[in-house]
């Protein structure tokens, strides 16, 4: 999950290294399947994520950083001569690798434009590694040059592969020795006979050197004090191969598509009927001249999906007058937010029961004591939460939960569902406080600057469920295309009948659309299991409710004159 901004670089089309006519940086993923298959996932999460922006008539092409990182980025010039030494071993260690993949004439291109970079503080280190940035650019327009590529390595990342030159031993001159006047030698004495060892006498030290070789052996077993495993739960294997299913279903949704609009067919009265007989937003289309009713059940695989607020749920506390699903949602979800060593940060979350509010773990980790709280229009005024209960980091647990108390909270719980079907293709909702919109939201500016009654409001995407994989022995996500960034992290991702179905987590970046992961109801269920939390758990397939809409519904009555 490379979630973590490094930094933003403008650049010039001609600064693109290219190789086999395509800038190299379009070729990350490509990147970094060899490097982690050649060399191993350290090597290949040397090289941050790149997300390219060509740009246009107002704006300038640029490329956006991100890496999987926890801490803030800081850049290597500003470290302390101890620190730099440090990272700069650890760079000369794990580049060498590269430089036989440099040498395969099926990699070279690929190898030598990953290894061009700007030359200006090119290497970021955050969580206390290095990570290279500006990697496949070139500057001054010279990308396309192949020729100046060597000489721009050596006085770039070249220089961390450089043999360090060994010092040299300093030489005492030795004062002459004084004069001596020879003296006669005393004759040789006679050798004296060998000594003969007893068989038996080995006998300790065989003993010995057994134990010590059992002692040996068992050190080195995983599980040891000397090597403890530390294999991580969810590996790169893994999200790969699960990111080879999606793209599996990505290919048979363009298809499905397409196929739904070469056999579309608009009536008379401006109804678009698609192959299966419903209409994009999957209702059944009333009789030529007849209006849609006030209500109507959907698809919830409907090729359009419905907006928020005009899909209707029962509200619990008022059967007799249903909601919108986006009012259901705002009542229910939250904004977390920790104050750690690095300021504040904020995530999503959702209430589960009452007074108790599920997030990641990622989203409360390294909070400081007392500094950790929830807000949102569910709640109003920031109120202070502490943890029940916590599992992670995902990647070495295949867990990232976080279970809140918030003494005081009235906000009403969400219903969860956890069926036995499959939920691909299901249109989902995912609610939440995404970080690219804080960082320009006026009131979270006016939160942060201690207005305790400046709540910023809650944003919501929607998406379709694309396919449900297992990326770990007990770790099961929902791939879905619903937007998200870091801020949604923790919040909740909800059928068109308001009901949660999995827990927004981590998202990987694409060149053309990012891809949302969220942890499955059955993962969270097995981490409530202990606590107070019992939320309420339903099976039932999702029938939404709509409020239909028609053009001819909404459009004035004509005046008599008209009539005329």
């Amino acid at each position: 999950m490379a979630d973590q901004f490094l930094s933003k670089t403008k650049l010039t089309a001609d600064d693109l290294v290219t190789s086999g006519d395509r800038p190299v940086l379009e070729r990350f993923q490509e990147l970094r399947a060899l490097l982690t298959d050649r060399a191993g996932p350290e090597v290949a999460a040397l090289f941050a994520e790149p997300l390219l922006s060509r740009g246009n008539d107002t704006a300038a092409p640029s490329v956006s950083w991100y890496a999987d990182a926890k801490t803030e980025p800081v850049p290597l010039s500003r470290l302390s001569p101890a620190e730099q030494s440090q990272v700069t071993a650890y760079l000369s260690d794990h580049l060498r690798p590269l430089r036989s993949l440099a040498e395969e004439p099926a990699h070279a291109d690929l190898v030598w434009g990953a290894l061009s970079t700007y030359g200006a503080d090119d290497v970021m280190v955050a969580d206390g590694r290095p990570v290279i940035v500006n990697w496949g650019l070139l500057p001054g327009g010279g990308g396309a040059n192949v020729s100046a590529r060597m000489a721009h390595f050596d006085a770039t990342l070249g220089r961390y592969l450089q043999a360090p030159v060994q010092p040299q031993p300093e030489v005492t001159p030795v004062a002459a020795a004084p004069a001596f006047t020879p003296q006669p030698a005393d004759p040789p004495a006679a050798p004296a006979p060998p000594r003969r060892i007893s068989t038996l006498a080995w006998a300790p030290l065989l003993v010995l050197l057994l134990m010590s070789g059992a002692v040996l052996f068992w050190l080195l077993q995983p599980d040891t004090r000397l090597f403890p495993r530390q294999d991580p739960v969810i590996t790169e294997r893994a999200t790969l191969d699960a990111q080879r299913a999606l793209n599996e279903e990505l290919r048979g949704r363009a298809e499905t598509l397409q196929a739904a609009l070469d056999g579309a067919v608009c009536r008379a009265d401006g109804v678009l009927i698609l192959p299966n007989g419903q209409t994009p937003e999957g209702l059944l289309p009333p009789k030529q001249g007849e209006a849609f009713p006030q209500t109507a059940e959907a698809a919830p695989d409907a090729l359009l999906p419905n907006t928020s607020d005009r899909i209707l749920v029962e509200d619990p506390a008022n059967p007799e007058t249903p909601q919108s699903l986006l009012q259901m949602i705002e009542a229910r979800t939250v904004l977390v937010l920790a104050g750690t060593a690095n300021g504040l940060t904020a995530g999503s979350g959702f209430v589960v029961a009452p007074g108790l509010v599920v997030t990641n773990q990622h989203v409360i980790e390294g909070a400081a004591p007392g500094q950790l709280a929830v807000a949102g229009q569910a709640v109003g005024n920031p109120m202070p939460a502490s943890v029940v209960k916590s599992a992670g980091p995902l990647a070495e647990t295949g867990q990232d939960f976080a279970l809140l108390e918030v003494p005081g909270l009235a906000a009403p719980a969400f219903t969860l569902h956890q069926g036995a079907g499959s939920l691909k293709l299901n249109n989902v909702i995912a609610a939440g406080y995404p970080g690219d919109v804080l960082e320009i939201d006026g009131d979270f500016a006016a939160l942060q600057a201690g207005e305790a009654g400046a709540i910023p409001g809650l944003t919501v995407t929607d998406g379709i469920v694309n396919t449900e994989q297992q990326i770990g022995p007990e770790t099961n996500v929902l791939m879905h295309s619903a937007a998200l960034s870091s801020g949604n992290s923790g919040g909740p991702l909800v059928d068109m009948c308001g009901r949660v179905v999995g827990v927004n987590s981590f998202v990987r970046k694409g060149p053309l659309q990012n891809r949302g992961y969220a942890l499955a109801i059955g993962d969270l269920m097995a981490f409530l299991d202990g606590t107070a939390a019992a939320p309420q758990v339903v099976d039932t397939p999702c029938q939404p409710v709509v409020r239909p809409f028609t053009a001819a519904a909404s459009a004035p009555a004509p005046s008599e004159s008209a009539k005329e």
